[in-house]
């Protein structure tokens, strides 16, 4: 997750206006209120960047060694 959520400490909000289905607001809305949405979206952003940041390691690890040998993966999936 990025730093600003791990260090517990209140960041200023920036304002962005999104569009978004009026079905997606709607459901969002019946389960955290009006005032959880922001708090939603955040949460949504926040494991968007964490994935992204993840796909970028891996991409880096490819380029430098190459995919995970068959060999590798069996043995992963026997220790897992």
């Amino acid at each position: 997750m990025s730093s600003h959520v791990a260090h517990q400490t209140a960041e200023r909000a920036g304002k962005r206006s999104v569009s978004l289905a009026q079905s997606l607001i709607k459901e969002v809305e019946e389960r955290t209120g009006k005032n959880g949405f922001s708090s939603v979206v955040a949460e949504a952003l926040e494991e968007w960047l964490a994935a992204q940041k993840l796909r970028e390691v891996v991409a880096a690890d490819r380029r430098a060694f190459g995919p995970v040998s068959a060999e590798a993966r069996r043995q992963a999936e026997q220790e897992w």
